[in-house]
């Protein structure tokens, strides 16, 4: 199966001249850096931090360090009012017996640094600071151009590969966003290489399945979701998920209001003469340059596509499930 070469990992680089969103709220996001403490300088720190309502928010922080399971720890964080640019967290977690037990973790947001302390209980009470800085995170694919003999069904400058009503139009800065039909190419596809760009609303309030929803329909029958999932942990009904199909290998989302890529490599299902179906389908996902989904059996259709049925080549859709996703440089290669 022909892949994306050299796409292991995402660019740790902060974008410069990133353009932040009006609704941006200068808290959620990618937290990168360092304890300041001499004796845990060797450990690695970094948040992600994720808003539960208007004024909440979750800070998911990964430490660890040479040698050690990075752990994965949870606490919450809230404003005071809306206006407010800076959120204030606190929560106790359990790093585990190598990494020191118990600790209690306080820390503030403000001008987009995070910083804050680690302290320990009980045995160890020793306290360490950190300081962390928010960081937007390039896919190494995002902007791609199209190969040579790729397919583009949307560029930025017409939407005419696409079976679309009035309502798909193109915005301002060459994206479309979701409306209330789902988005079908004229042309169908069977193996292939498939890059998508998508960029998720924020919608604080949403719970679920309304956190900016959406869908990659391969072949317009297998989906790899499109939703709100940063700082969650995999599911088949997340982000990169393919619906009671297959759960990612890690969740490899970025915060809402940020781009994000899909690099799909499809191998369609094969049907002897009679039209029987011998081998079924195959998926590899990289989402913002990590590998998700690597050669999954797809031993059928997933829900809410073209058709029920498979066939050796379909087209591509883009699911409306009413909240306003957008997407931008989409190219198909045929490997047939």
């Amino acid at each position: 199966m022909v892949r994306i070469a050299g796409i292991v990992a995402l660019s740790l680089a902060l974008l410069a001249g990133y353009a932040v969103a009006d609704d941006d709220d200068f808290i959620m996001g990618n937290y990168h850096g360092r304890f300041d403490t001499d004796a845990r300088q060797a450990r690695t720190v970094r948040a992600e931090v994720a808003a539960t309502a208007k004024l909440r928010y979750r800070a998911v922080f990964h430490i660890g360090g040479e040698g050690l399971d990075t752990r994965r720890v949870e606490i919450t964080g809230k404003r005071d009012r809306e206006e407010d640019k800076h959120a204030a967290f606190s929560g106790e977690v359990d790093l585990g017996e190598a990494l020191g037990g118990l600790y209690a973790i306080e820390g503030r947001i403000e001008n987009e640094t995070f910083a804050g302390t680690l302290k320990g209980k009980g045995r160890r009470a020793e306290t360490a600071a950190f300081t962390l800085k928010r960081v937007f995170l390039e896919p190494p694919t995002r902007g791609m151009a199209p190969p040579e003999g790729a397919v583009v069904l949307m560029d930025g400058q017409s939407m005419d590969a696409w079976h679309t009503l009035p309502h798909w139009q193109l915005l301002g800065d060459g994206s479309a966003q979701v409306v209330p039909t789902n988005l079908v190419s004229k042309q169908e596809f069977g193996d292939a290489l498939i890059h998508v760009e998508f960029l998720i609303p924020f919608m604080p309030n949403a719970t679920g399945q309304a956190r900016g929803n959406s869908g990659v329909y391969v072949q317009g029958r297998y989906e790899v979701q499109v939703l709100d999932s940063f700082a969650d942990l995999p599911a088949d009904n997340l982000c990169g998920g393919i619906y009671k199909k297959a759960v990612p290998l890690v969740c490899a989302s970025l915060p809402p209001l940020q781009w994000q890529t899909y690099d799909i490599t499809f191998r369609a299902p094969r049907f002897d003469a009679n039209g029987n179906k011998i081998q079924h389908a195959e998926i590899t996902v990289v989402h913002n340059g990590i590998t998700i989904h690597d050669n999954v059996v797809l031993d059928g259709v997933t829900a809410g596509g073209v058709s029920a049925e498979e066939a050796p080549a379909g087209p591509l859709m883009l699911q409306d499930h009413g909240d306003p996703v957008r997407f931008r440089n989409i190219w198909v290669k045929p490997l047939d």
